[in-house]
């Protein structure tokens, strides 16, 4: 074949291998397509769980892989020490209540009899006091009559018994006034007893009072140690999946040792890095696709999350080393949906975004 004839061939040879390596290198896809194509791992946003309490490990309810829903408890520790402090404070509480019961029914009963006490005793003195009054009134009319039949029987107009019936008459008078003055005397004292009856009300509620106080403190510090209880049962604080359990049945846990790392398997994210040129395509709320080799068939929704504001190296873990010489933005895709919980941290996978509108999708 003359070398004329070969020419055409070749050149069309030539071009041939020349689409392909465009096709093959994302030259299309990259520019031409509006589509972004980049590759990254899946990722979550993990959460270690960690013990508020100190104690040893009593019940392991969850396992590495196993789902967890929100508030589910994920295991139980226990204290015997603490225990037995929470079963003295309930029955120092338990007395304490007791005893104010009973103080509070002797102050109720002082606040009923000693007002009555204070009205009998009151009453008493009036009437011992009217008692005398009468007595003196009494008294001083015998005077009167003793001194005028005495004047009477010494001009024999009455006579000498008469005059000393009057007299006698003076003499049981002022023994009765000695008698009321002395009944009178017992009973301002009896009033003055049952005064006192005010002051041990209020004795008696200072004691109330004092007894609540306590009564309030044993409360508290039977719930301080209760709520140190309640920690006792670590819950999960999200609904998610287990990645790691770093404690075993038995083991004594600290406060602030982590114990689980959770991810929600329906907040993935895969996190990518475009080259600085074609950052300026990327916007927030883009709509994406995510594609895993463990699910060839299958693509997976996914938007733009965030964009990084300043741009960096590409990471070791990315490319050569002459492409972490590169600056790049990160990027989040994040995922619309989990469905079965299929997709897992650490996944590789490819992202494409399509920064034109209507741009069909193109596997990469």
């Amino acid at each position: 074949m003359s070398n004329k004839k070969l020419w055409p061939w070749l050149v069309a040879a030539a071009l041939i291998l020349a689409l392909g390596w465009a096709i093959r290198s994302g030259w299309f896809a990259g520019r031409d397509n509006g589509l972004l194509t980049a590759n990254g791992r899946i990722e979550g946003r993990i959460t270690t769980v960690t013990p508020e309490a100190f104690g040893r490990v009593d019940k392991l309810d969850k396992d590495e892989g196993q789902t967890a829903a929100l508030g589910e408890v994920l295991l139980v520790l226990d204290d015997p020490a603490l225990r037995e402090r929470i079963r003295s404070h309930a029955a120092r509480r338990d007395a304490l209540a007791e005893q104010l019961r009973a103080v509070e029914v002797q102050l109720e009963l002082l606040r009923r009899q000693v007002p009555l006490e204070i009205a009998q005793a009151l009453a008493a003195v009036t009437e011992a006091r009217a008692q005398v009054e009468r007595t003196v009134a009494r008294a001083e009319q015998a005077r009167r009559d003793a001194e005028r039949y005495a004047n009477l029987a010494a001009a024999d107009a009455a006579s000498r018994l008469q005059a000393e019936n009057m007299r006698l008459s003076v003499v049981v008078e002022d023994k009765a006034l000695v008698a009321a003055r002395e009944t009178q005397a017992r009973a301002e004292k009896q009033l003055a007893l049952a005064k006192l009856g005010e002051q041990r009300i209020a004795v008696q509620s200072a004691e109330r009072d004092a007894m609540a106080a306590q009564l309030k403190q044993a409360v508290a510090q039977l719930a301080e140690q209760q709520g140190i209880f309640e920690r006792f049962s670590l819950r999960s604080p999200l609904a998610g999946t287990i990645l790691t359990r770093t404690v075993e049945l038995g083991e004594w846990v600290n406060v602030g040792m982590p114990l689980f790392t959770l991810v929600d398997l329906n907040q993935l994210y895969l996190k990518v890095y475009i080259p600085e040129p074609q950052i300026g395509k990327v916007a927030l709320g883009q709509e994406a696709q995510i594609y895993v080799d463990a699910y060839p068939d299958r693509a997976f929704s996914a938007r733009v999350s965030k964009v990084a504001q300043q741009a960096e190296f590409t990471p070791k873990n990315v490319e050569t080393k002459e492409e972490r010489v590169k600056l790049v933005f990160a990027v989040e895709l994040r995922l619309k949906e989990n469905p079965g919980g299929i997709l897992k941290p650490g996944m590789p996978a490819d992202g494409v975004i399509r920064w034109r509108e209507g741009a069909p999708w193109v596997r990469p």
